[in-house]
């Protein structure tokens, strides 16, 4: 792919993010597999091993939810920051295809100075930035709000029963918007670090510098991939579901199998559509990162000058420091 250095619309990013993702879909999906491998090991464990799965629905729709809640959460926070520790595979090899370069394969493990450590801590760094974080708070917030219903107030137990669960769903919704605004400030630290070599605190200082006027077109850009994640998950799954029921009804299966066949279904294709679209997301961050460099510090014109040979180049915040050091 030529690259074709300029300031780019949210359009424009989109259209190059998946120019990007056609031109390596095969490595992009076997890189997005790896931590889908990892999930799916996990999930299996805690139904044949552990157990850790949230009881079934018992008539105290209070605790049931808030252990709902609680398995949810802790399972997206494997989850992210298992695909946090893949996403510099994901930048490298975007980066190598939007600067025109032949992509090396070899390249996308951690290169240069980050090591593999160095890259858990980036991952650790920016798990706990954007979600650990504000769950902490929320949670104190929750446990305050129960503490003065339950305790203070003395609310009787079914308008206890009728408030809390409203209570959790509006800190659920405060906590995902918080979550997804802070990624949008904080994510592109992820190339930042790949890019530039950085170190962790200054690949997330370096993020929050970036991102500013263009958080709202990566908060946009999440919301539109995991929006298309679900449209994705519930094609493929109410696809497979209608063929395995024409299988079961034409064979005449017994129907005490098919709760078991429904579960197995939506497990699979939850990893399946998780797997095809993953690596967009990050595809696009490495790209809206080139932007705001071209946007603020000229890269664009920067990468030009190299060119046509007259090796001048704008330094960034980060390069200075290093050169002042």
């Amino acid at each position: 792919m030529n690259a074709n250095l300029r300031p780019m619309s949210l359009g424009e990013i989109l259209d190059r993010t998946f120019q990007i993702y056609r031109a390596k879909f095969l490595v992009f999906v076997g890189i997005a597999a790896i931590p889908a491998v990892a999930i799916i090991a996990l999930e299996v464990a805690n139904r044949l091993w552990w157990g850790l799965t949230p009881y079934p629905y018992s008539g105290n729709i209070s605790l049931f939810l808030m252990q709902w809640t609680v398995y949810s959460v802790v399972l997206y926070q494997v989850v992210l920051l298992l695909h946090l520790l893949i996403w510099p595979s994901y930048s490298v090899l975007a980066s190598q295809l939007f600067l025109g370069e032949d992509p090396k394969l070899t390249a996308l493990a951690f290169r240069g100075n980050a090591s593999w450590r160095s890259w858990l801590w980036m991952a650790i760094a920016s798990w706990g930035t954007v979600l650990i974080l504000p769950e902490l708070v929320l949670s104190g917030l929750c446990l305050a709000i129960y503490y003065l219903v339950d305790v203070v107030l003395k609310v009787s137990e079914d308008s206890e029963a009728w408030l809390m669960p409203k209570v959790i769903l509006v800190l659920f919704i405060i906590g995902y918007m918080t979550f997804c605004w802070l990624s949008s400030a904080f994510f592109i630290a992820v190339p930042a670090k790949a890019i530039e070599k950085l170190t962790v605190r200054r690949a997330l200082r370096r993020s929050w510098i970036l991102s500013r006027g263009t958080r709202w077109r990566i908060l946009f850009t999440r919301l539109l991939w995991v929006v298309a994640g679900w449209l994705l998950y519930l094609s493929l799954s109410t696809a497979l579901l209608l063929f395995v029921r024409w299988i079961i009804l034409s064979f005449r299966i017994w129907w005490h199998y098919y709760s078991n066949i429904y579960t197995g279904i939506g497990f699979f294709m939850s990893y399946t559509a998780s797997t095809l679209i993953g690596p967009i997301f990050p595809i696009a961050l490495t790209l809206f990162y080139y932007d705001q460099r071209m946007r603020l510090e000229g890269y664009d014109i920067e990468k030009m000058m190299e060119a046509a040979g007259m090796n001048a180049s704008v330094t960034t915040p980060a390069e200075s420091k290093v050169v002042q050091a």
